[in-house]
């Protein structure tokens, strides 16, 4: 359990009663059950609701990765200055032998921060051992290049022995300024990563008690189907319920991993409950060798890395997310920016068209099923009681739209103001449309209706995206139009990248012109 929450004084009916240390972590004798069956209840459902999991998390993976690239520009920008210095503003001029050392300094100190294991991000790491590698790594390029000079060009080895120790100055203090960070974001649990443990077992209060005080995973609570037999509290993180609970749990959308501590030779129990997990969009992964764990030298953070097979989810793809993001922003502000004198008029014919309001916001279900309100023009006649009614989908000539929405909803002008939804990052220019929570299809939940709707949540929620442009558009009416949305939204998580999401954006104007089928 990371730093960030504390379950250690939640309460619990055994709290006071002794406890054996061997066997089972889920064996309890019927001397500490509660002895009244709503009480446990009651218990549970009030751990459930204090269950709390830090949000505005900093993904480790990525920040390396930036921190990577900082560094890299930083010394391509001491180079050039370094260069330029030596030269008198005359670098052609320059013997190689001369500037051979500042070539060497460009390719060795990204290797050597590289080899020194300068990006990976550690909550549990102190600042003071990092700092003392980021000073290694450098002072090694400083020495390298100032002995290099001396065999290159021995006239200027002073002078470049002045520039590695400026250089080397530079780069300590940006590592400096990462440690400070990377000590600020542990302590505030944003560097700990928001984990469900599925099975009250053992193993898993081997891993709680391993990663207390880590900072590096928080165990938000526990799941098992075998209520009967799971304790209220497990090494101090609550038992929340069983994997029925764990798919209708409101703080879902807050956690990054689940992890399946059942012993992978119980096969049957495995597969039932992997059975039930993959319906959701988070990864789930399932511990594979335990025996070989050493609580005082690996956590849970590295079993999870290291130790468990990913049975279900998609894998971080930094590279894509970085592309996509960029594309997402560049394109997204530029429209923004050539679009702004239709929304201007638009929003001023809404006005004027009925009262009400320009925009409408209405909760949709993002990444990760997280719940983002998305912004549309006003297309239908403002009723402020409608936030309290079922959401009803829009029909053939609804009277509830407007006569400017009917124009709106054809051209889907009414999507424009989603251009902010994707600046903020709530949403992607390409991806599944987000639908609302709860969202009813033929009077059934339309989840309950296709066993993948939740992947669909496993990349962010779209403007456009493969479904649309092959015609499932607008409202769903019937469970086979349901099924056929969801298959192009994971055949599109699938195979996404840059030029196949481009492909997408440029096919989405002629089609939406072309379609005069699907109510919008």
């Amino acid at each position: 359990m990371g730093t960030a929450v504390d379950y250690s004084n939640q309460p619990s009916q055994t709290e006071h009663a002794p406890r054996k240390a061997s066997g089972p972590a889920n064996d309890m004798p019927d001397t500490l059950r509660p002895a009244n069956p709503d009480t446990a209840s009651l218990t549970r459902a009030h751990l459930k609701a204090d269950a709390r999991a830090p949000r505005n998390r900093v993904n480790r993976k990525a920040l390396g990765h930036i921190w990577q690239s900082i560094d890299i520009f930083a010394v391509l920008l001491l180079t050039t200055t370094g260069a330029y210095a030596l030269s008198g503003g005359d670098v052609i001029a320059v013997a190689a032998g001369e500037l051979f050392p500042l070539l060497a300094f460009a390719a060795l100190c990204p290797a050597f921060t590289l080899l020194m294991g300068l990006y990976k991000v550690e909550a549990r790491e102190s600042a003071a051992f990092r700092m003392l590698r980021a000073v290694i790594a450098t002072a090694l390029t400083g020495s390298a290049i100032t002995a290099l000079s001396l065999i290159t060009a021995p006239d200027m080895a002073p002078q470049i022995a002045t520039f590695a120790l400026t250089a080397v100055g530079a780069l300590t203090l940006l590592h400096v300024i990462y440690a400070g960070f990377v000590q600020h974001w542990a302590r505030s649990g944003r560097l700990a990563r928001n984990v469900v443990l599925v099975g009250a077992t053992a193993n898993a209060s081997k891993l709680i008690k391993a990663n207390a005080g880590s900072g590096t995973v928080n165990v938000v609570g526990i799941f098992d189907d075998r209520a009967a037999r799971s304790p209220q509290a497990l090494a101090g993180a609550p038992y929340l319920g069983t994997t029925d609970d764990l798919l209708s749990w409101s703080l879902l959308h807050e956690v990054d991993r689940i992890i399946l501590t059942v012993t992978p030779k119980a096969e049957d129990r495995v597969r039932l409950l992997l059975g039930k997990l993959r319906a959701l969009p988070h990864t789930v992964c399932l511990l594979l060798d335990l025996d070989s764990f050493d609580p005082a030298e690996t956590t849970l953070d590295d079993i999870i890395g290291v130790q468990a097979a990913r049975m279900s989810g998609v894998e971080e793809r930094f590279g894509h997310d970085l592309a996509k993001r960029t594309q997402d922003i560049v394109l997204a502000l530029g429209l923004s920016l050539v679009a702004l004198p239709v929304m201007a008029l638009i929003a001023l014919a809404v006005r004027l068209g009925s009262p009400g309001p320009v925009l409408f916001r209405q909760v949709r279900e993002g990444f990760n099923g997280r719940p983002i309100k998305v912004l549309k023009f006003r297309t239908m006649r403002h009723d402020p009681a409608s936030a309290a009614k079922p959401m009803r989908q829009v029909e053939l000539d609804d009277p509830r739209v407007t006569r400017i929405g009917g124009f709106l909803r054809k051209t889907s002008l009414d999507e424009l103001p989603q251009l902010w939804n994707v600046l903020v990052g709530e949403m992607s220019l390409v991806g599944p449309r987000p639908h609302a929570p709860g969202m009813r299809t033929g009077g059934t939940e339309t989840a309950k209706l296709v066993a993948e709707y939740a992947h669909r949540h496993r990349v962010k929620p779209g403007i456009t995206g493969w479904a649309q442009i092959n015609g499932s558009r607008g409202p769903l009416h019937s469970p086979e139009a349901a099924r056929e949305r969801v298959a192009y939204d994971v055949a599109y998580i699938a195979k996404a990248n840059f030029w196949f999401d481009l492909w997408i954006m440029a096919r989405t104007l002629p089609a939406l012109l072309g379609d005069k089928a699907n109510i919008r």
